[in-house]
């Protein structure tokens, strides 16, 4: 299949989750990524089958000299290369951009690691928490005055490692133009700080106002969260007049309080409980209806239980199904965009390491070299 990508291969050295999702979107589009791994250090099933999925497979320690040469012949056949290190890690192992740039001046090299590769904080280790607390996020979350809340979304390990990827095309596609390879490099901070966006705003006359906190229900009245007789839905910014048509809810047009949006504005907190009394009267389902006729924007709130279980993200391909060697059936989440000429490859989960030795064969290692190379640790033994 022709895929966008297709004839690009990357050596994805990363580990956790930001890295690992730059390399599988990489393989979604065509890509051949071959996944390195010390055979010591293997990852979780559940990282294996959701981010692993797509790529090759194969077990290298590259600390030992014959693991560095073997990565360094990959380096010669690769196009991109995705690392996961402290600032300075790479270079001690002798796998820094500039040390591969004297040997393939055209490659391409993704470091991704917490906090950036400048500042104070660039050798700071990192993970996914602790790009939440630097950006502000478990601090809204709690609500300001109140004690921090984490969050449980990985987004900025997720969005880090589609950042990534997107930067890696650039880098492709500048490559293609020019003939030269370059240096990316993106972060977890990074990523909090762009999800974050809307509320580092900040100039004189600016008065904060968005929501946060555990009660936080929505920015306002007719944007947020409210409850059903049977569970919740969300309304996405309802015209007032659209509302108003509904039979449920045209008693609150003559209340002088509601009358313009400037009074609204002022008297939310009333309005929100006055629309939260009449949605306790009927059913989710019901609201769904009504609001879509009406035009206005509507949701329910699903559960995991309920969206593994509707056909909806099913049949729009939001969640997939795969047998996976060891595991059995498992479902992780689908691919996103969608593209209508070049659609995604979903591929397989790996094995781990379970092309080592094909790898090693195809850069011209012989059969007794690779015994060698297993002796030594450099590749995991035979099972």
């Amino acid at each position: 299949m022709n895929m966008p990508l297709s004839g690009i291969r990357v050596l994805d050295l990363c580990i956790i989750l930001a890295g690992p999702t730059c390399g599988r979107t990489l393989a979604e589009y065509g890509a051949e990524v071959i996944k390195i791994d010390s055979w010591l250090r293997p990852p979780s099933d559940r990282q294996l089958s959701d981010v692993g999925r797509g790529k090759r497979s194969i077990c290298l320690d590259i600390t030992k000299p014959e693991g560095l040469e073997v990565f360094l012949r990959l380096v010669d056949t690769a196009d991109v290369v995705l690392g996961g290190f402290r600032k300075g890690v790479a270079e001690r192992l002798g796998i820094g951009y500039e040390q591969l740039r004297e040997r393939k001046p055209d490659i391409v090299y993704l470091a991704i690691n917490a906090f950036g590769q400048d500042g104070d904080w660039a050798n700071r280790p990192g993970y996914e928490q602790n790009a939440q607390a630097a950006t502000g996020v478990q601090v809204r979350n709690g609500g300001r005055g109140e004690k921090p809340i984490h969050s449980p979304y990985t987004f900025n390990d997720y969005g880090t490692g589609l950042m990534g990827a997107y930067a890696v095309m650039l880098a492709l596609l500048h490559r293609r133009r020019t003939g030269k390879g370059q240096f990316v490099h993106t972060s977890l901070a990074q990523t909090g700080s762009t999800f974050s966006s809307p509320f580092l705003i900040d100039h004189d006359g600016y008065e904060r106002n968005e929501a946060e906190g555990l009660d936080a229900r929505g920015s306002n009245a007719l944007n947020g969260l409210y409850e059903a007789a049977d569970g919740w839905l969300v309304i996405a910014d309802a015209g007032w007049d659209a509302l108003m048509n509904m039979p449920a809810f045209e008693h609150l047009s003559a209340r002088d309080e509601f009358a313009t949006d400037a009074l609204r504005t002022q008297n939310d907190a009333a309005l929100c409980e006055e629309l939260g009394a009449v949605f306790l009267t009927r059913t989710v389902a019901d609201w769904l209806n009504d609001l879509s006729a009406a035009g206005i924007d509507a949701a329910r709130n699903d559960d995991i239980d309920r969206i593994l279980n509707d056909d909806y993200p099913r049949e729009r391909g939001l969640i997939v199904n795969e047998d996976v060697a060891g595991l059995g059936q498992v479902t992780h989440a689908g691919v996103a965009p969608r593209l209508s000429k070049t659609q995604p490859m979903l591929g397989t989960t790996p094995t781990f390491g379970e092309e080592t030795e094909a790898v090693l064969l195809e850069l011209g290692y012989e059969v007794d070299e690779i015994d060698s190379l297993r002796a030594g640790g450099v590749i995991p033994p035979l099972e």
